[in-house]
Formats: C-alpha cells, structure tokens, sequence
C-alpha cells in the first residue's frame, strides 16, 4: 500500500491527507496500490475490544508446478482471453477433484492435456472452480489441465484493491479524457490474481510460469523472468513471450501491457531496466540513474547476489504506488521526476523497497498474510539502510529511525493497536499498516543494533539461504538467527513481535561530587490496557545505550533495561558534572521518554550533541518550554536566540529547517485553513537570520526560510523573491518565493505571477505555483487563467485543481464556476482520487454556493463504511456550511 503527494500539491491538502492517513492506516512509502481504508482496529463491545477473528493458514491437497498463460484482450469489454495449462501433484493419493480459485469468469473446454475433456463445476459466488478426474490420481503423480477461459470484464466490482477491469487494469482514452494511454496492468497482492487466470491463490504454494500475450503494435508486454522470444504476426500484433524458471508465489506473477521505451542499466551480468513512457526517457534516466547501484549494494551487503535473471521496474498509469513482482516490479508513473524535482526530493526510497523485496518477499514469501511483516518490514528497513549508504548517517537517523518511530506512534495515538505478528486479523488487506511497515522495521533496527553488524548480516544471509524459494514464517527467522548466532531470540521477538507496545522510560540523574559517579534512575511508567485481548509486555527487556559529556570528553556506554519497575545504573570517573546525559543515544528504541533537563542543559544539548536526534529532541523540548503559556519571558528570548542560531550553524539542513520551523511555531500564529497568514511583526533578528536562510545551501531550508519571511508580507523582501522565482532551479523554492511575492501586494506582482502560471515545467510545478499564488495576490484579473485550464477537457490534476481554486476564489456569481467545480469534483470522486476529492471541498468551500451539499453527500454515500474517513469529510462540512452562512 502506498501513499504519495502528487508534485504540486497545496501543503493544506497535504496536510489534510496526512490526517486522513492517520485516521484509517497509517502506511509509508510501501509496496501496495492505494487501496481503500481500512482501518485496522477491534471493535468494542461493552468497553472492551473484541478480537478481529482469527485466520488460519490455508490448507492445500496439491502442489502447484507450473502455470503457462496464453493471453488476448478485448480492449472495448475489458476482458482477458486466455488458454492457461496448469500443471500440479496431488499431495495424497485417490486425489479426483481439483479446486482452484477463479473469480467472474466464464469457461469453455477444460480438459487432460493432450487428453479428454474433463467435468467441472463453477461456484461463482465462493469464487471456486471445481474440476473433476473420472480416474483418480496418486500422490507424486504429475497431470496439466488445459482450462478456456474468459473473465467478465467491467462487471468485476470496483471496490477490488486495484479497481481493475476483468482482473486486470484496462486504461485507455475517454471523451474526457482522450490524453490517457492504452495500458493494461495487473495487482495480485493480497488475492487478486484469481480474478484474470484459475489458480491456487494463497501465498504457501511456489511454482514456475511462462505466459505469452499478444497485443497490437507499438503496445509492449513485460512480465516476469525472461524473454524468450516477441514474434511478429501478420495481422499488426506481436506476442511476446515471458519464462519464469524460478519457482515463486501467486500473487506475484505480473503482467504491464503499454508503450514503453527502456532505459537501461546493469549489475554484473544482470540486465537493470526501468520501463518508461517514450516521452519521459530523458527524466527516467534521471529517476532510475541510482538503480543498479541498489542492486550491488544489497547483493554485497547480504552476501547473496541478486538472484534473478533481470530485473525491471514498469511505470504504471493510475498505479498508486508500488508492487515487487517477481523480476518485474511495477511502479506509479509519478516517480518520475526530471532534473529539478530532484533539487528537492527524489524516488528512491521506493526504487529500494520493491527490490529489496525480490529477497525478502521474493525469494523467501511470508506462508501466510499475519507473517507479512517478513516481507514489508525487511523492504522499508533495508530500503532505510540504502539511504544510510547513500545520504549518511544523518538522513537515515532522522529520516528512517526516527521516521518509521514517528509513525508507529501516530497510529498508537489514534488506537490502531496491535502485535506485529498476529492472527487475529479482519482480512488479508487489513494487515498492511504501520505494523507491517514502520514499526517492524523499526524492531530489525533494533535488532541489527543488538545483534551488531557482523552478526545481523551472516544471520540474514543464512535465512536467505537455508528458506530459499519457500514460504516463511517468524520462526524461521529466528532459528537461523540463533543457529548463527548462538543467541536466543526468545524473549525479543516474545516482545516486540508477538505482543503489542512499547516501553515508557522516566528516567532522572544524579551527579555525585565527591564520588564522581552518575547514577541514573530508569522507571518503566507504561500501563496495560486491561480492556484489550492482545496480548501485551508490562516489563520491557533490552540493552540501552548512554552518552555522557563532560569538561573532559564523552563516553557511550551501554546498560542492560531489566524487566522491573525501576532500573539503576551506577557510572564511575564522572569527574564533573554532566554536561550531557543522553539515554538511548542514537534513538535506536521505540519509547517514549520523560528525562526533565534544565534551560541550560537543553541549550548545550541543541548545540553540542553529535547524536542529530539528541539535537532534536532538544529542540522539541525548547519549542515546547517556549510556548507554554506561563513561559518566562527572558527564558524565552535565549530560546529565540538560540534557535536562532541553529538556523545558521546546525551542520545537518533537516535540523536548520526544523529550527525555522519552530520559530515560526513561536512567533507566526495559527491560521484559519486555507486562508493566507499575512503581516505578521518579527523582530529584527528573526528577519535578518531568515533573509540569510533564504540563501542556504539546501534547497528545503530555503523554502521554509522564505515561507516564513512571507509572513510578514514585507515588500523590503521583494526583490529576493522576484530573483528566486527568476533563477532558482527549485520548485519548492520558486513555489514559496510566488507565494511571499504574492503577499507584498507588490506592483509587479502581479505580471510575474501570471506569466509564472502559463510556464511550462515538469509536471506543471511552475503554473500550479502562479495560480496558487494569484489566488493569495488577490487579482480578479486572473478569472481568465482559472477557466483555461481549468475548463480543459481533462482529469483531474495539480494544474486543473489550481486552476479551480482560482475560479472559486473569483467566480462567485459566475454560472460556469459551480458547475464546472462540482463536475470535477465528481470525477475526483469516482476515481477515489484524495488529493482531487479534498481540493474540491476546499474550492467549494471557497465558493460558497449552497449547492455544494451535494458533493459531501456523494461523499459520505461513498465512504460510508469507514467511519474515521466520514468524520474527516465532515469537518470540511462545516467549513462549508459557516461560508454558506456567510
């Protein structure tokens, strides 16, 4: 599952779908489509949760050999064509009936291969084909089945995890929207492959495939394994031919159908390629350029090359994130960026998650979906320790250690509760949430810690090795951990994989003088929810490590948390008092920590801490201290002071963006969604340090530096605005400077802005950045601009949806501007496109036409199953009833 933010994006949108995340299932960057929410919580009964129920692993009476798919498409029905022979052994002797699993099809023959036809039966409701052998067969015996078939098209309900078309996704241009390619692309994880080709859909069975598909030229087949062979037929197709020989699991198997052009790379003999559309070569050169790289990197760092014949990514149209079929991962098309994107952001944390999967997911498939976090977790942290090889130290802290904790704790907050490793789950999708995700890769951090470097990686190459091409579970993983390492595991998986929760540390020091020792009071103060059936850890166990600063130096030193209400740990030759103490220095454990420290000692620690998290923690601390209501006023001006200066000095860009940030936490108010905060009064200091910001190194640093000079609508600030929208290579940065501009009311605002807005650029970024800011400008005069490109005959878009935020900050009178904001909006909804469906909350809640009910009704009818998801709709409801009321 995979959520992303559409390259221009509005940061109230995006702050708003970072809520709407949290609310349901808190996912990162992972390996899913955008599926519906679901969130994954137990019900409550009498003010105790009850269970989801439990799920079994599935039992099978054969053995799955090879499956070989010969496939047509009817483009105008969206059905699939096929002839499959699937091949199997009986797991018991007397074996007379055959079930697989095959979702709205129909049948012709099925029959022995080279053989008689056979009997079935078709259960279409359970979604199971029976097919019957008049003479039974043996244990060990092998037999082919030739099996007919055709699926049923558009009648195949909207609400599977990829909205497909007879199983498989049919894209292709509409009166609306004629710019849409001819793609065709299928999404099998959880249980969905059933739906284009019969077979036993579950993840505990590996066999081999082949399949070849024919489509009409230019179109091109990719799928998994290798290429034997694309034959040219007289009738203006081609057949492309596709062999697997390596056995691997259902829902894996693949098949993207479009035009493509290959940009290639490679690893040693293995051919790396990422398939892009024609016109996007030269930025999917960009985007992919580091790809083969991640494949030396994880071939090395495991000891275990990669183990395919290929290796291909496949942009995908529609396709809302990624997905690691085997040898032939498919990608959203909205990875790729160009040259300038990159200034800002880049895909890799994706590109490295899928084919960390051709491993963890691949090679070695969880047996069954409540072990998915060995594929999931293995994906995001080692998709983190490529970030750690290629960003530093720094970047893989902040953003992966403290990240994947940061998201976990989200989805804690709001109740999404459980063990990562359980089986007691709604349904198979239920299960790809933060636990999945997150938090289990923040336990292999944890572990690769305790275990240390040598040993994680000789325990996962064994792992590997020792479970190759099989179904896996949790106890596989720790047997080869203890086999190579000789260390039992018990007691840590026990509590971080198969109960729920975290510890909660009070932790309080003492300096004595004339003893020159440290002691250190460590209480675990979490609590046991006695209303939830998970199971749950009172005690944690685990080492922590401890950084102590002093006049003459620093020291780490490690200590072992029992599990007991208070731990105290004594440190000798602490000459003088403290300068720093930081418990878990590196934030290596999921916790939440109470350590009360002095102004002064959180002043030296913002300032003096390697450990970059130890820094942040400070800050949060100090932000935190600052706003309090009864804060002390002379207290408070050291902390400006000093954020102040870690704005200019951090050497680590996140931590002088988070410094800006808190300064605007303190100094700019909060403003009402959507509406523009303007003429604020900072002191001197403050704009004389962000006009220095404004020319920092980091392109993000800038953005927010010159967001928060914005807020004083100065027009002193003017020119540097118009010279970063004139030569800045960003666009976060020329986003931010148009929106600053904008508020200066400046008298050549105007005409840079609109010239800004009819710009082209990768993805629209400049257009959507001048009509964004024409809105805050407050020029009717750019009505005109709102209905060019926002009465174009497309879908929804970044540059459409900016172009509607226009006409509803201008339009109100005009007949054409509700009509066309609810058609859009509409369409937004149809697609379940987020970003569309909250920008026209915001556009009608802009206009405030009382029409515009209508479109939350259409709303909650839609979602009305996801009472998390109602709630959040209803809140913009409000919104718009007070501008109704206006």
């Amino acid at each position: 599952m995979n959520f992303y933010n559409r390259p221009g994006t509005t940061p109230v949108i995006t702050a708003l779908l970072s809520i709407v995340l949290i609310l349901s299932v808190t996912v990162p960057v992972a390996a899913r489509p955008m599926m519906p929410f679901q969130p994954f919580r137990p019900a409550f009964q009498d003010d105790k949760k009850v269970l989801p129920p439990t799920q079994y692993i599935r039992s099978r009476d054969f053995d799955t050999k090879h499956i070989s798919l010969d496939l047509r498409f009817n483009w105008e029905t969206e059905q699939t064509i096929g002839i499959e022979e699937f091949t199997f052994s009986p797991l018991k002797d007397g074996f007379t009936d055959l079930v697989l699993d095959a979702a709205l099809m129909e049948f012709g023959s099925i029959r022995i291969k080279d053989g008689e036809d056979l009997a079935f039966d078709y259960d279409e409701e359970n979604s199971k084909l029976k097919i019957r052998f008049e003479e039974p067969l043996n244990r060990g015996e092998t037999a082919t089945v030739v099996i007919e078939y055709t699926t049923k098209g558009t009648t195949v309900p909207s609400g599977l995890g990829f909205g497909g078309g007879g199983g498989l996704k049919f894209i292709k241009p509409t009166a609306k929207d004629p710019s849409r390619p001819m793609q065709i692309w299928s999404q099998g994880e959880t249980e969905y492959n059933r739906y284009w080709f019969p077979s036993y859909d579950y993840p505990n069975d590996f066999r081999t495939t082949e399949m070849k598909a024919t489509v009409k030229k230019p179109l091109t087949v990719i799928s998994n394994g290798a290429l034997v062979e694309t034959k040219e037929n007289t009738d203006g197709t081609r057949t492309f031919h596709w062999k697997m020989d390596t056995p691997y699991t259902n829902y894996l198997t693949s098949i993207v159908v479009g035009e493509y052009t290959e940009v290639k790379g490679s690893y040693l003999d293995v051919p790396v390629s990422t398939w892009v559309y024609p016109q996007w070569k030269q930025q999917g050169e960009v985007t992919a350029k580091r790809l083969p790289a991640m494949v030396k990197f994880y071939s090395e760092k495991l000891g275990f090359k990669y183990p395919y014949s290929k290796y291909a990514q496949t942009i995908a149209y529609e396709f809302g994130g990624g997905m690691e079929n085997i040898t032939a991962t498919t990608q959203t098309d909205q990875m790729i960026i160009d040259e300038r994107t990159e200034l800002d952001t880049d895909w890799d944390g994706l590109q490295a998650h899928e084919l960390v999967h051709q491993w963890f997911g691949n090679w070695v498939t969880c047996r069954d979906w409540s072990e998915i976090w060995l594929n999931e977790s293995f994906a995001t942290y080692l998709e983190a320790l490529w970030m750690l090889e290629s960003k530093g130290k720094d970047e893989f802290l902040w953003n992966e250690v403290k990240g994947s904790q940061d998201q976990y704790f989200g989805a804690w907050n709001q109740g999404n509760r459980r063990p990562i490793v359980t089986k007691n789950y709604a349904n198979p999708d239920a299960v790809f949430d933060t636990y999945a995700y997150p938090r289990g890769g923040a336990v292999l951090h944890m572990l690769r810690k305790q275990l240390g470097d040598a040993n994680f990686w000789r325990a996962i190459s064994h792992y590997l090795r020792s479970n190759a091409n099989q179904p896996v579970s949790t106890e596989d993983l720790r047997i080869a951990i203890e086999e190579t390492t000789g260390q039992s595991m018990d007691a840590f998986f026990d509590q971080w994989l198969y109960r729920m929760g975290h510890p909660v540390f009070e932790v309080s020091k003492a300096w004595d003088r004339d003893e020159s020792t440290l002691k250190l009071t460590v209480k675990q103060a979490q609590v046991m929810d006695l209303l939830d059936p998970y199971p749950q850890v009172r005690y944690f166990r685990t080492p922590v490590d401890i950084e102590i600063v002093t006049r003459d130096g620093k020291r780490v030193e490690t200590v072992y948390v029992e599990a007991k209400d208070i731990n105290e740990f004594t440190f000798e030759d602490v000459d003088s008092e403290p300068l720093l103490v930081d418990f878990d220095n590196e934030g290596t454990l999921i916790k939440e920590l109470r350590f009360e420290k002095s102004t002064e000692e959180l002043l030296y620690q913002l300032k003096s801490d390697g450990d970059v998290l130890g820094r942040k923690w400070a800050l949060d601390q100090l932000t935190s201290m600052a706003k309090a209501p009864d804060a002390d006023p002379d207290e408070k001006a050291r902390i400006l002071a000093e954020l102040r200066a870690s704005v200019e000095s951090d050497p680590f860009w996140r931590m002088r963006r988070d410094a800006i940030s808190s300064l605007r936490e303190l100094l700019v108010p909060e403003g009402e969604p959507g509406v523009p905060i303007t003429d604020i009064d900072l002191d001197a200091d403050t704009r004389a340090v962000l006009a220095r910001a404004a020319d920092d190194d980091s392109s993000l640093v800038r953005t927010e530096a010159i967001a928060m000079l914005g807020t004083t609508s100065d027009k002193a600030f003017a020119p540097k605005y118009y010279r970063a929208i004139a030569s800045d290579r960003s666009y976060e940065v020329v986003t931010a400077a148009a929106n600053a501009l904008a508020k200066t009311k400046d008298d050549g605002a105007y005409a840079v802005l609109r010239k800004l807005a009819q710009t082209d650029s990768w993805r629209d970024r400049l257009m959507v950045a001048g009509l964004n800011a024409l809105v805050i400008l407050g020029n009717k005069s750019a009505l005109d601009l709102g209905y060019k490109f926002g009465g174009e005959n497309a879908p929804p878009s970044p540059r459409k949806t900016a172009a509607l935020n226009v006409i509803a900050e201008f339009g109100k009178g005009d007949p054409r501007a509700f009509p066309l904001i609810l058609d859009n909006f509409k369409h937004s909804l149809e697609s379940s496109d987020f970003n569309g469906i909250f920008s026209g909350f915001e556009a009608l809640i802009k206009l405030g036409d009382p029409r515009g009910q209508e479109a939350f009704e259409l709303a909650k009818k839609k979602f009305g199953s996801n009472q998390n998801l109602v709630r959040f709709i209803g809140q913009f409801e409000e919104r718009f009833k007070k501008s109704v009321a206006k």
